[in-house]
């Protein structure tokens, strides 16, 4: 019943589970060679673009804001997962 009606209102979920997903992977990466710095930089191009999408495709609403911040959660948790990998050194 609530997958109907979120694929009425011509959103399909599968496509944004594959966008988060290769977030993940580039917040990997990010955390393999870079500084928090870039996932600051990063994180607020990926939360600009995918509101600006959102918005002037299905307008504002609740739904989007909260695949907006899945992908938020996404990508830095790659990061997370790359500087931990890494052996990130923290300050002691």
């Amino acid at each position: 019943m609530i997958a109907q009606g979120i694929s009425s209102n011509g959103s399909d979920l599968g496509d944004e589970m594959l966008v988060a997903v290769m977030l993940f992977v580039v917040g990997w990466l990010v955390g393999r060679t870079y500084t928090v710095v870039v996932l600051a930089m990063t994180s607020s191009v990926i939360m600009l673009t995918s509101m600006a999408l959102f918005i002037t495709t299905y307008g504002l609403d609740v739904l989007h804001l909260l695949i907006a911040l899945g992908y938020l959660g996404a990508h830095q948790s790659g990061y997370l997962f790359g500087a931990f990998m890494n052996g990130y050194q923290q300050d002691n």
